[in-house]
């Protein structure tokens, strides 16, 4: 990989203009290659002085994610949410014809590191004092080279020896980068991530439900923002769960000593009521607010890139909060665990080809590891779902489950192999198909960064799914540093249709009603409860609004004569 500028230059910023000025004037000069800086460990003993820097999602998992490295005694600090001068940084500092993920995520680093260094400190305590923790890889992407990107940046800011620890999503932890002790890489420290991605993938999606919806404008948000800190503290002083001692004392000494101690963390972490708890007060924290859910709104389904549908800011053009300024619910899906379920997915079905080819082992050893695999990896699915059914349930139970991954490769599987793992894999497909065939959505909006291939392959499949689908809406946006306006004029193009799919809808319904919907308001004002954001609303087949689903359920309700209406907590899925 060649930099943008020597060693040398970065360390004198004179030198690095003279340089720049001279490739200007067309003058020659050396190339000089790109090697990864040798980089001193993060061990134990530096926990107290070094903090851990994160960041990348939405702002409400980042923060989440902080409190849950702090809960392992480490010091940890969530970066700032992206700026343009974040994009800036990076495209400065970083390699030229990269996506703008990689731009605005690695420029945001740099720049929190040059305000720390504005604000006095050295570059070298700097370097003492920071540890980035990032991912590795997402799939067939060039999210794979973002550790290199990192090192690039920081090396050509000035910020030598800067220490990166890298999360692979294929592999874990890869703490390559130095004998990285200063993370404790136990089951705790999964089980308490895992919590942070469920807490946070819920929170958002709620959060984004109401928001269109509230009366006094930013009391959604207010509220959320009180969860969000409640959250932090419970995440951040958790207790880890220790089983006592002579619970284990046939095992000591063997494999399943330590078998037994992960199956007492994971069935009490499943049993625990403490996130559940918090997410019931939540709820009626919530239910507090002022609602009007007659207003008509288009439900726009956000997808895409992984990185570009879970940021908020620049980097997707701020598309959700335009989208709501322009009338829309955006539905907005579990991001962060809907990833792990594919990887799951993913593991089991490469596991499933590969099954007999091993002949170094006798057939039957063979079976018997396959299927404990099989089992391990299925068991760990149903328990992503488990508990993100168990938030969803304590919020008021009004959100859709997560989607089942075998369900979603059948719906893609006459458009897509899911081995082509390309354009966030069968995933940007399915989701289109499934949304649209079950009423969730009025359309469908597909981010993706500018020059990113692997997402831009899947679109050209999307031109099959739109016409195999009539009705369906579907726009892909590609994201950049700029254009904005640009994507904002389509996406205002296409939501004149979704917004008269709704309008009709809600028309239709009320014509069908031998109530006004003057009366339906009318008698939803004297029974408050059915405005309330916990209320569930029955799922009408072919209906998508909230307005519409509820002018319906309450027409009903009104000719059953129905004198009052109750409060109802049963599971239901759409």
């Amino acid at each position: 990989m060649l930099g943008t500028s020597d060693r040398e230059g970065a360390r004198d910023p004179a030198e690095g203009r003279r340089r720049r000025s001279a490739a200007r004037r067309g003058a020659a000069l050396p190339v000089v290659h790109f090697h990864r800086p040798a980089e001193r460990p993060f061990t134990a003993s530096q926990r107290e002085s070094t903090t851990i820097l994160i960041g990348g999602l939405s702002p409400r998992h980042d923060k989440l994610v902080e409190a849950a490295i702090q809960a392992m005694g480490c010091r940890c600090q969530a970066l700032p949410n992206v700026t343009m001068e974040s994009y800036t940084a990076g495209r400065e500092f970083g390699n030229n014809g990269l996506c703008n993920p990689t731009y605005f995520t690695v420029g945001n680093l740099v720049k929190f590191l040059q305000d720390r260094e504005a604000e006095g400190m050295s570059k070298e305590a700097i370097v003492d004092t920071y540890v980035f923790l990032t991912a590795g890889s997402c799939g067939t992407c060039r999210f794979g080279m973002y550790e290199s990107q990192y090192r690039l940046a920081l090396e050509n800011a000035g910020f030598h020896g800067f220490r990166v620890v890298l999360f692979g999503t294929d592999d874990g932890i890869d703490q390559s980068s130095g004998e990285a002790a200063g993370l404790d890489l136990s089951l705790d420290f999964f089980l308490g991530l895992i919590t942070a991605f469920d807490l946070a993938d819920v929170l958002n999606q709620y959060t984004y439900r109401l928001r269109p919806y509230e009366v006094v404008p930013g009391s959604v948000d207010e509220v959320t923002s009180r969860v969000v800190a409640h959250l932090y503290e419970l995440v951040r002083n958790r207790d880890r769960f220790e089983l006592e001692d002579h619970w284990t004392r046939l095992a000591v000494g063997t494999r399943l000593e330590g078998a037994v101690r992960y199956i007492a963390k994971i069935l009490h972490l499943t049993r625990s009521d403490q996130f559940t708890g918090a997410m019931r007060e939540a709820r009626d924290a919530y239910d507090q607010l002022e609602f009007d859910p007659f207003r008509v709104r288009p439900v726009v389904k956000v997808m895409g890139e992984f990185w570009a549908q879970t940021t908020e800011g620049p980097g997707n053009f701020h598309i959700h909060r335009f989208l709501e300024q322009e009338g829309a619910e955006v539905y907005v899906d579990r991001s962060l665990f809907t990833r792990l379920s594919y990887m799951l997915f993913m593991h089991r079905e490469k596991t499933r080809d590969r099954r007999g080819l091993r002949q170094d082992e006798g057939r039957l050893a063979h079976y018997l590891r396959y299927y404990r695999k099989m089992g391990l990896l299925g068991l760990a699915d149903r328990l992503l779902h488990r508990e993100n059914r168990r938030l969803i349930e304590a919020l008021g139970g009004t959100l859709h489950e997560m989607l089942d991954q075998s369900e979603l490769e059948l719906l893609a599987r006459p458009y897509w192999n899911w081995r082509t793992t390309s354009g966030e894999g069968h995933l940007e497909i399915a989701e289109n198909i499934y949304y649209h065939t079950h009423h969730l959505c009025h359309m469908v909006l597909s981010l993706k960064p500018f020059t990113c291939m692997p997402s831009t392959q899947s679109d050209g499949v999307q031109v099959r799914v739109v016409e195999d689908h009539p009705g369906m809406i579907f726009l892909p946006i590609e994201t950049s540093g700029d254009g904005e306006v640009i994507a904002h004029s389509r996406v205002q193009m296409a939501l004149g249709s979704a917004r008269a799919k709704a309008r009709k809808e809600m028309d239709d319904i009320v014509a069908a009603s031998p109530w006004t919907l003057d009366e339906i308001r009318a008698w939803a004002d004297d029974h408050p409860q059915v405005k309330r954001p916990s209320y569930r609303v029955p799922h009408a087949p072919g209906v998508v609004g909230r307005a519409a689903n509820l002018a319906l359920h309450i027409s009903g309700l009104m000719g059953a004569r129905t004198p009052a209406v109750p409060v109802t907590r049963e599971a239901h899925r759409v």
